[in-house]
């Protein structure tokens, strides 16, 4: 799927494109530069494999053709930010943002919620009607940042990665 999308924010020029394993090293650097993100998660850094993992990674019973990642581009081409994204998961109409990762350098400008705006419009448009996050309980900023987009706590439930366990608030945002 060929797709690419412009957010502007304080006149300066995003790029929104779907990226796929040709950009797999510029997306390891992103995940290397967001490592506060890692060691709230597992207590870690990146994996030597987290972006190949961000592009291939599966829920149970998806196709590659259910699963987005866009990868958010600055001006200078240089990669900023990424979304990974599921449609119809757990159910379909509900779409599961499975990350959202901003690198420091851009967090704190409106970037976040001007992709929050996108994934809404674009979320619309293939009839979506609910979008999921779960977010890890001591993702302070994180909480904060979706709860004051309109999101919703639903659930709460232990989740494991590697062999941190980590306590982890399901919240949905009804489109």
């Amino acid at each position: 799927m060929d797709f690419k999308s412009k957010v502007v924010l304080n006149d300066e020029d995003y790029i929104i494109k779907i990226i796929n394993s040709d950009y797999e090293d510029i997306l390891q650097q992103l995940c290397e530069r967001c490592s506060d993100y890692f060691q709230i998660e597992r207590d870690d850094c990146p994996s030597i494999n987290e972006g190949y993992e961000i592009l291939n990674m599966l829920p149970p019973d998806k196709k590659y053709s259910d699963k987005f990642v866009f990868g958010v581009f600055n001006k200078k081409s240089y990669l900023v930010g990424v979304v990974d994204i599921v449609k119809d998961y757990p159910v379909k109409g509900e779409y599961m943002l499975g990350l959202m990762l901003i690198d420091p350098i851009e967090r704190g400008r409106g970037l976040g919620k001007k992709l929050h705006h996108f994934l809404i419009e674009w979320s619309i448009n293939l009839e979506a009607d609910k979008l999921r996050i779960g977010v890890v309980e001591k993702n302070y900023k994180a909480y904060e940042f979706w709860k004051s987009r309109g999101y919703e706590e639903v659930k709460r439930t232990k989740l494991k990665h590697g062999n941190k366990e980590n306590n982890v608030i399901v919240m949905n945002y009804l489109i």
